[in-house]
């Protein structure tokens, strides 16, 4: 009997296989990543600081008639890379860093994605220290479609690249002992905008505040950076660090925010952010209608962006801001238009990064509902008071402004009422009368008068008929005051920077001129213990100050000279009903 079947099943067909990513077409839908022309430039510059770099150079190449951005170069004279490596960096996912939170990345897709943003190219090349080889790898997307590159590989080269020989230069001409120059090429997102598009100039511009913004703390610390061969000068949009185009503009003020208030929380296992609470300066809020556009004498102030800046926070992680914009339901009774006068920062290590729901491309920082709900509740106070002390120095200008009385007059009144049965001042009794020209002409520029003749007249009419002239200035030093003796005559300029001066004396002079109904008991009870330790204090280093001299009693006179007159002036003032 035959036992073979008849009919035979067929044979099962082989598994169906496919690749886990189909190179060219995926990563040509990665382009649409999420990254503009300033989180792109953001990934290179991160891993130059990373890299240790003291020097890092932004370069555009235009096509023609300046229409477009050819080829963006970075450069910088950091460690580099070592050869085992290099290949790697441009591989998707790849990172030295992948999941540490210590630095600046942490998702090794950054530099790849940024890159493939703007262009269908990406060069890296790089020198280590202590040798002579120069290494290059790239990725090119043209070639990746056409099956022409199939892997990165990592070869040397003879050197730099021509266009690029100087980047990789100390500013005295001698070449970097390492360093690395990462190319954007091939782009073909960086276009004028035409019409109703943003030009490029308006795009490269944006690139140099992000820059300064965003690496302000590593400015501040010496990092160099430059764009297209200018420095960028930091940026801070709490306006607590010393901004050198503030200090050009202002050299004999040194105009500084002024601190409302900061705080750790603690988040988790021993994990804190910091947040802080500040005021631009007193300057660049003088008047109320001003917008922030000018300052205290008219000037244009536009370039320090306080319009745009109205119920921003600035995220900081580990150092390098990597948000500044609106937080929805953060700020008590929603955004003021007053709020581009107040500086917000909340500074947090990247541990932290899940609580802040931060994405690959570092761009945006939104606190977790809980964790939101927390800082709102911190910063309900010292928004408030941020709010209030702008309305109030508001109206303390307008009152002035209305009634013309000058600022200190009633101190100044006293004293001179008590000096007109005191002995005669002997200091500056030998100056000439050009000296004295040149003091008082130093004043008026301090005070910015020296275009305003009206205001000016007044000033040379105080010093000339009164014993006392009593101004304010503000400039970086630990001086309290500095002091300008003329034919016995005092020219007194307080030092509005000094943190007496800022924390004490002007917070008690704006409690004094807003009055009970505009400060808050608490608030006011808290000034006054601050205002009597701050006093002792003031003592205390009146104190070490003698000390400092090897003959104490060489101050003896000056004792009792102070003691008398403060004795004398307070006299002077008006008898409490």
């Amino acid at each position: 009997m035959n036992t073979t079947p008849v009919f035979h099943p067929p044979t099962p067909p082989a598994q169906p296989k496919a690749d886990i990513i189909q190179v060219d077409t995926a990563l040509d839908s990665m382009r649409s990543s999420g990254f503009d022309l300033t989180a792109a430039a953001g990934e290179p510059i991160d891993n130059s600081v990373e890299a240790g770099a003291s020097l890092i150079r932004v370069l555009s190449q235009y096509g023609a008639n300046k229409r477009s951005i050819e080829r963006i170069a970075f450069a910088d004279d950091g460690r580099g890379i070592s050869p085992d490596l290099l290949a790697h960096v441009l591989s998707m996912g790849f990172s030295t860093r992948y999941g540490q939170r210590g630095g600046l990345g942490r998702f090794g897709v950054g530099l790849k994605l940024a890159g493939l943003s703007l262009g269908e190219r990406i060069d890296v090349y790089t020198k280590q220290e202590g040798g002579d080889a120069i290494r290059h790898a790239y990725l090119d997307l043209t070639e990746i479609r056409k099956k022409e590159q199939t892997h990165i590989v990592a070869r040397e080269v003879d050197g730099w690249p021509e266009d690029f020989k100087e980047a990789m230069t100390h500013p005295d001409g001698r070449p970097f002992d390492s360093g690395t120059l990462v190319l954007y090429g091939k782009i073909d997102t960086l276009t004028d905008g035409g019409t109703y598009g943003t030009s490029l100039q308006e795009k490269m511009a944006d690139l140099r505040n992000f820059i300064a913004r965003a690496y302000r703390n590593f400015l501040d610390k010496g990092l160099k950076i430059e764009l297209d061969g200018k420095n960028v000068t930091l940026f801070d949009p709490l306006f607590m660090m010393d901004n050198p185009r503030i200090i050009k503009q202002y050299p004999r003020h040194g105009v500084q925010a002024e601190l409302i208030d900061k705080t750790t929380i603690e988040i988790d296992k021993d994990q804190f952010i910091e947040v802080k609470v500040t005021t631009v300066p007193v300057e660049f809020r003088w008047r109320e209608g001003d917008g922030g556009s000018k300052d205290s004498n008219g000037r244009d102030i536009r370039e320090f962006h306080i319009p745009d800046s109205a119920g921003k926070i600035s995220m900081v992680r580990n150092g390098r801001e990597i948000n500044y914009d609106i937080v929805p339901r953060l700020l008590p009774a929603g955004i003021d238009k007053i709020d581009r006068y107040i500086g917000i920062e909340v500074n947090f290590p990247a541990e932290l990064d899940d609580f802040f729901q931060v994405r690959n491309v570092k761009r945006g920082a939104v606190p977790v509902d809980k964790l939101r709900k927390e800082l709102r509740d911190w910063l309900d106070r010292p928004v408030r008071v941020a709010r209030k002390n702008i309305r109030a120095h508001w109206g303390e200008v307008k009152t002035q402004e209305r009634n013309g009385t000058p600022e200190h007059a009633e101190a100044t009144e006293a004293a001179t009422r008590a000096d007109k049965t005191s002995p005669m001042g002997q200091a500056g009794k030998n100056l000439t009368a050009e000296d004295s020209e040149q003091i008082v002409q130093e004043l008026l520029e301090d005070l910015d008068l020296t275009d305003k003749p009206e205001e000016a007249e007044q000033i040379r009419e105080q010093v000339q008929e009164n014993p006392f002239t009593l101004v304010d200035g503000s400039w970086p030093g630990k001086e309290l005051f500095e002091i300008d003796h003329l034919h016995g005559k005092a020219i007194v300029r307080l030092n509005h920077r000094h943190i007496f001066i800022r924390d004490v004396y002007d917070k008690l002079k704006a409690a004094a001129k807003a009055g009970m109904s505009g400060t808050d008991a608490e608030e006011l009870i808290n000034l006054v213990r601050k205002t009597e330790t701050a006093l002792d204090l003031l003592i205390l280093a009146y104190a070490k100050a003698e000390n400092m001299h090897a003959d104490p009693a060489h101050f003896e006179n000056l004792r009792s000279y102070w003691g008398q007159f403060t004795h004398a002036y307070l006299r002077e003032l008006p008898s409490e009903d």
